[in-house]
């Protein structure tokens, strides 16, 4: 059976969203660095607390902020690939041994692919390999960088690929990415949009084709055995140049469109689940990974 995970994420304390996210039936979580402060050991804590409640932690997304820094000459580069190795240790002295990690961050182009990159993308593989961690690099806004890296790394047992359904969806509609790395695949983010907009919806609410991601992770070990979700809990995400009323009349045509007590439209921003409490939340996103699940045992058979 295929099992079914979400980012331990929410207002809630820790430990009530583990008793939520268990009492709905899922399976296994993931963490998130950017939530824990640099010092103290809230996060070895926070593991210690999903062992006590039997809730396995599956990965941790290391900090994206500046990774585009990676492919330029200049010494910030130098200090985005010290913090993914600092954080690399950290994870791993916690106890987590996969992490999802960012090409590049944001829309603003990269530098060109060149071995400055390379090099610190070596040594960042290099410091997984040293932790006995998977760094499991994630398909974003430029998959031509992506692609370079992962036949560049190809050698490196310490780096695998994690599939965003959502980025796929928004940026990279022209490539099939679970057939060309889903025999390195380590972690899904399970998300849905407009096609256009990273807006992390729950999946069946946008435009992903659902029964073509279904079929492809079907093919992949980790796909059948499990999926992420990486949705919006109800953020706003923006939608730069659209008033509130195009916005509207953009996102009507989405299943999301028909329950609009869930949505939360202003200019330029776009926001849905927020009326919802957690446990809402979580049920109406078990629902949909348990169907997407029952979509990928279908397609194995």
């Amino acid at each position: 059976m295929t099992k079914v995970g979400t980012y331990i994420s929410g207002d809630m304390p820790f430990e009530d969203r583990l008793r939520v996210l268990k009492n709905t039936g899922f399976d296994f979580g993931a963490l998130s660095l950017s939530l824990f402060s640099k010092e103290g050991d809230e996060l070895e804590q926070s593991v210690r607390l999903c062992e006590k409640h039997d809730f396995p932690i599956d990965n941790i997304h290391l900090t994206g902020a500046k990774t585009t820094a990676l492919w330029d000459s200049d010494p910030l580069g130098d200090e985005v690939c010290d913090r993914y190795c600092r954080e690399i240790a950290r994870a791993s002295a916690a106890g987590i041994r996969v992490g999802v990690a960012h090409i590049t961050w944001g829309f603003s182009a990269p530098a060109p692919v060149d071995e400055v990159g390379f090099s610190r993308m070596e040594r960042i593989a290099e410091c997984a390999a040293k932790h006995d961690f998977i760094l499991a690099l994630e398909n974003s806004v430029y998959p031509e960088h992506l692609y370079a890296t992962m036949e560049h790394l190809k050698d490196y047992p310490s780096v695998g690929f994690t599939f965003d359904s959502g980025h796929r969806n928004a940026f990279a509609h022209d490539y099939d990415l679970l057939a060309d790395f889903g025999d390195r695949l380590a972690v899904t983010h399970i998300a849905d949009n407009d096609a256009v907009h990273d807006l992390h919806l729950m999946p069946m609410d946008g435009t992903v084709n659902w029964d073509q991601v279904a079929a492809e992770l079907a093919k992949t070990t980790v796909g059948r055995d499990r999926i992420l979700a990486e949705a919006s809990l109800g953020g706003f995400k923006k939608m730069k140049g659209l008033s509130a009323e195009q916005i509207r009349r953009h996102v009507a045509h989405m299943p999301i469109a028909a329950e609009p007590e869930l949505l939360v439209i202003e200019d330029e921003k776009f926001s849905a689940y927020s009326p919802l409490t957690y446990e809402q939340k979580m049920e109406r996103l078990y629902t949909k990974m348990r169907r997407l699940a029952d979509m990928i045992e279908a397609a194995s058979k």
